[in-house]
């Protein structure tokens, strides 16, 4: 099992596919633009989906509030992001962790947190 796909709820839907698509390595984009949203598609084809704030998805669920969503880095690739996410002008917050492990943090201009992070679950 893995996770398929996850959506953020945004306010300016252009301004932050450019944004995401720009930041996240993907395969390719697909759109809806009668329901205003789109997924990015990254390399292990699971999707990263950004809606507008008024699309709830298919059975009307809540939209959240603040969303906080991390992926896997390799350490190799760890300052790549870092300089990626300064190059779109977001405030980094980096954190190392007691193993070692490191964390970039950012917030969008939704506000959402997202983080890319060094360390696998597996």
């Amino acid at each position: 099992m893995r996770m398929l796909e996850m959506h953020i709820g945004v306010k300016d839907l252009e301004k932050s596919v450019e944004f995401y698509t720009k930041l996240l390595p993907h395969e390719k984009i697909i759109s809806d633009d009668e329901k205003k949203q789109y997924f990015i598609v990254l390399h292990d084809g699971s999707a990263f989906g950004i809606w507008e704030d008024a699309y709830h998805g298919l059975y009307e669920g809540l939209p959240a509030k603040h969303l906080h969503f991390a992926f896997e880095i390799k350490p190799d690739e760890y300052d790549e992001f870092k300089k990626k996410l300064e190059s779109l002008g977001v405030e980094v917050i980096e954190h190392t962790w007691r193993d070692g492990e490191r964390s970039l943090y950012f917030f969008d201009a939704d506000g959402h947190q997202g983080e890319f992070m060094t360390k696998s679950w597996l």
